[in-house]
């Protein structure tokens, strides 16, 4: 691409705040004075209290792209996204913008709740530059993108804050601006409309407009962008093709709630999952429980329970689709006919799929004394994120149960491995980390009058 297509150059921006309010007030009017004399004050260093919100941010966005920002809450992006806005200037570095900027932000935010929808949108059009005949030509385009064709002469007052989005939604996306700034303003309203939101997005990045989208969501991310910039403390911690940069995200984000969860003292169940179990470490707790289970007089008494990559060695971490076996060490006080191991896996309190020798059938026709049973799986079919294993024990008919402990493994799979199979599809990677934690092979096939005409696989191991 030309230069001329390079409609967002960002170069070592910087933008420095002051935690306590006074100072700020004072560094801000000695700011203001230096620049009155045609010089800039403290460039390039902190001055007492202060912090970098932004520190050495570059980045490009040509005609044509979409750049999600994504990062945690205080990461930095709305100050980014100000200083696109023009409502903050860098304390370093250079913003270059070409073309007619327009932003997409608190929508809806100044309506008069007093007049009506109609009243309102003409309003807000002027505003934003649309001249009245504009707002005319493209009033009934507005009314039927928001769905409110009989609530467009209510009093706004009446509306619902969803309403009032769509309706701010509806009126922003008509404009023409070579640069779009968007934050957070594509989940409004219900589950269709975000959808035709997204929709308008995609068709204005395919227009030829460059577009810089902060958000959370992201599914969006990956769905429209064709890159993220990740910020960190105001760093750039990650730049490139949006899917990758949202599967090192999500990795970070994981690992962290891990870590969160662990300082807690209670169990990782899963994102978006409330961890609200207490806290159970299955190898700390095999000694207490042998113990119990002898003073009781259990059936049997598991001593261990191991996870095994594929080199044999104990983890808690599995790549994506590689093989695994369980281990279990076991004692059997007294004699027991033909034991059954149950494993089940779980995500949070949901099952998941189960390896059982009520279908496959029994071992060993009787157990007596110190033994070893492996369950050895070939290809794991669960999808990056944590699970749990729990051990259910049955006798040979298959009624009693033989021990009182039920998780006895908790493990990670990572993306690694990922790459074995080819992410095409819209939202790939982020339905595969999120939607069913369960992969399988498949083929998807096209017919016309009888006769195959397109083959999709899955590209399974």
């Amino acid at each position: 691409m030309t230069g001329a297509d390079e409609l967002v150059v960002c170069r070592g921006l910087s933008k420095r705040f002051c935690r306590r309010l006074k100072r700020s007030l004072w560094y801000g009017v000695r700011d203001i004075g230096a620049e009155a004399v045609g010089r800039r004050s403290a460039p390039g260093r902190l001055r007492r209290d202060e912090f970098w919100a932004l520190d050495d941010v570059s980045f490009t966005v040509h005609r044509g792209e979409m750049l999600g920002l994504i990062g945690v809450n205080g990461s930095g992006k709305s100050t980014l996204l100000k200083m696109l806005n023009g409502l903050m200037k860098p304390d370093a570095g250079a913003l270059t913008l070409r073309g007619e900027v327009q932003a997409l932000i608190e929508l809806g935010a100044g309506f008069n709740p007093i007049l009506s929808g109609r009243e309102n949108v003409r309003i807000n059009a002027a505003v934003l530059g649309l001249s009245k005949a504009q707002t005319d030509r493209v009033m009934p385009d507005i009314v039927e993108f928001a769905g409110l064709e009989g609530f467009i002469d209510t009093p706004v007052q009446n509306y619902s804050s969803g309403m009032k989005a769509r309706l701010g939604f509806a009126v922003v996306s008509q404009l023409d601006p070579d640069v779009l700034l968007i934050d957070e303003v594509l989940s409004v309203g219900d589950m269709a409309f975000q959808e035709k939101c997204m929709r308008r997005m995609d068709a204005l990045r395919k227009s030829d407009k460059a577009i810089v989208f902060v958000t959370h969501s992201l599914f969006q991310v990956e769905a429209l962008c064709d890159s993220a910039l990740w910020l960190e403390h105001g760093r750039v911690r990650e730049h490139g093709p949006a899917a990758e940069v949202v599967r090192s995200y999500l990795d970070a984000q994981e690992m962290q709630a891990m870590r969160d969860s662990e300082e807690e003292g209670v169990a990782y169940e899963g994102r978006g999952t409330v961890a609200t179990r207490a806290f159970f470490d299955a190898r700390d707790a095999a000694g207490h429980e042998t113990a119990s289970a002898q003073r009781t007089g259990q059936a049997m008494v598991i001593e261990s329970v191991e996870l095994l990559a594929a080199n044999g060695e104990p983890c808690e971490e599995l790549p994506f689709l590689s093989e695994c076996t369980i281990r279990i060490r076991y004692h059997c006080p007294h004699r027991i006919y033909q034991p059954l191991f149950n494993l089940r896996f779980h995500q949070g309190e949901t099952g998941i799929f189960e390896t059982s020798m009520l279908i496959d059938g029994p071992g060993p026709a009787e157990a007596e004394g110190s033994g070893v049973v492996e369950c050895h799986i070939p290809l794991l079919p669960l999808t990056p994120r944590v699970y749990e294993v729990k051990l259910f024990v049955r006798s040979g008919e298959g009624i009693a149960d033989l021990i009182d402990r039920r998780t006895v493994a908790r493990f990670r799979v990572t993306d690694d491995g990922i790459d074995a199979i080819p992410l095409r599809g819209p939202m790939a990677l982020t339905h595969l980390r999120r939607g069913s934690p369960v992969y399988v092979p498949r083929t998807w096939r096209f017919y016309k009058e009888g006769e195959l005409t397109h083959t999709v696989e899955s590209g399974y191991l």
